[in-house]
């Protein structure tokens, strides 16, 4: 059995065992804690392993709080025929390591071979992980050879309710085919759903998966399906985080969420007129970058900023956002909806702003959350170009579109001005004023008047429509 590094120690506490211990063995004789802050340090391998060292130590592993079990790394030096045989041996071990060990999981990971989705293994690891050891973030990757990509071999058939456990909060699954809903069937525990690199018989078969998982709050999908027509729906009013790539060709992709923060579109080939999004919070032009042909030929990512968000979970989003990009750097188009009277917006947009590589395509930003002006037809000076609202970062965009940016107000001021002063706006700046009231577009339009008087190269960049 070879295992990645794992961190962090159980919060269970061992029941204390009495052992002789050699009077020179100062390590042995710290209490328990420490010890399993020693062991947190290693892999679940190089722990396990330790229990060879006394009978101090036999019982000590078993306590860890996250488990790592992977096959993977002796399986890409394994011979194609003797795959099946070393993947046997290998999870025997697993087995075992699953069943020694006590207390509860706050994570699990296991990465095997097709053999154990054939043979009943990976059901039997899943019901312990599950309801035995209590995990609350499970992890399963299926390793394929790169000689063998037939979809049958990989298949994921499992029980019903196989992933119903309550104490079962995020599940992530790689590399499996996909042909029916029932493992998922009253998945309201979960929190968080990742299928990557998942084959699905067809996109109703997804649909099922998410309608019965109604507690979702992030979803990410990396998934093709073998059918490429039909109908995706995703309806959850607690979604919050939602990230699509590789969808193949389909018929519609219809997406209901009300508490929707985050759409972040890798890649996906719908028609235009045949992508639906109704959340509330995403209120910038959800598929105006889609083509005729029903394709985003490059990512972009939707951004609905709040400061209610919770520094963990902000975190996770984050992490899934710059994850598959080289040097965890994006790139691509951005859509926002802020603030910048809100000190904890700002703080959001500029790690968000960070994310992006030299070059951002498309940057589109809705200013939210209007504060009266102090009288009417004030409009902002620019004494206040020269704030930094976000840090000077090297990014250029080719267009910039502003939303309900109506003039009065000296941040989103400062905000503009400062793009256009460093030149970061490459083409042109499309500031929207034709839904505007007739007061509020004459401030919106003299607000643009002076940010023509601005010093800069490109005189022609800024356009109202």
């Amino acid at each position: 059995m070879t295992t990645c590094s794992s961190s962090s120690s159980s919060s269970s506490s061992p029941r204390k065992l009495q052992y002789p211990i050699d009077d020179n063995d100062w390590i042995s004789k710290l209490p328990d804690e420490l010890l399993q802050l020693i062991l947190s340090k290693l892999s679940t391998e190089e722990a396990v392993r330790t229990s060879l060292l006394s009978s101090r130590w036999e019982d000590v592993w078993k306590w860890r709080s996250h488990l790592v079990l992977d096959m993977n790394k002796v399986l890409e030096t394994t011979p194609d025929e003797d795959l099946h045989r070393v993947s046997v041996e290998l999870a025997r071990s697993m087995t075992k390591a699953i069943n020694n060990h006590r207390g509860h999981l706050e994570s699990c990971i296991i990465q095997h071979y097709v053999s154990q989705c054939k043979d009943g293994t990976l059901q039997s690891w899943i019901h312990s992980v599950t309801r035995l050891e209590h995990t609350k973030d499970l992890t399963l990757v299926n390793y394929i050879p790169a000689t063998r990509r037939c979809t049958g071999a990989s298949l994921l058939s499992l029980l019903p309710d196989t992933f119903s456990h309550h104490s079962l909060t995020s599940l992530s699954l790689c590399g499996y085919t996909l042909i029916g809903p029932r493992a998922f069937s009253n998945c309201k525990n979960l929190k968080t759903l990742k299928l990557i690199n998942i084959v699905i018989s067809q996109a109703s078969v997804l649909s099922g998966v998410l309608a019965a998982c109604s507690s979702l709050e992030v979803v990410v999908l990396k998934v093709n399906f073998l059918t490429p027509r039909g109908v995706l729906k995703i309806e959850n009013n607690n979604l919050k985080f939602l990230q699509l790539s590789s969808l193949n060709e389909i018929d519609r992709m219809e997406v209901y969420a009300t508490c929707l923060d985050v759409l972040d579109i890798r890649c996906i080939k719908v028609k235009k007129d045949n992508f639906i999004l109704v959340a509330p919070n995403i209120q910038v032009n959800t598929n105006v970058w889609l083509d005729d042909h029903g394709r985003i030929d490059c990512p972009h990512l939707y951004y609905h900023v709040s400061s209610y968000l919770a520094q963990e979970e902000k975190n996770i989003w984050h992490e899934l956002l710059v994850s598959d990009f080289h040097d965890m750097r994006r790139s691509g188009c951005l859509s926002v909806s802020v603030d910048l009277t809100d000190p904890e917006e700002v703080e959001i947009l500029k790690e968000v702003l960070l994310m992006w590589t030299n070059l951002l395509i498309e940057f589109e930003i809705l200013f939210k959350n209007k504060k009266s002006p102090i009288e009417e037809g004030e409009c902002s000076t620019n004494d206040r170009t020269h704030a930094k609202p976000f840090p000077n970062a090297d990014v250029c965009f080719y267009n910039v579109w502003l939303y309900n940016f109506d003039g009065w107000n000296e941040e989103e001021f400062a905000f503009v001005s400062r793009l256009l002063m460093q030149e970061t706006v490459i083409i042109k700046m499309m500031i929207e004023t034709s839904s505007f009231p007739p007061t509020k577009k004459s401030n919106a339009e003299a607000a643009v008047a002076k940010l023509m008087e601005l010093p800069k190269r490109y005189k022609h960049v800024i356009k109202c429509f």
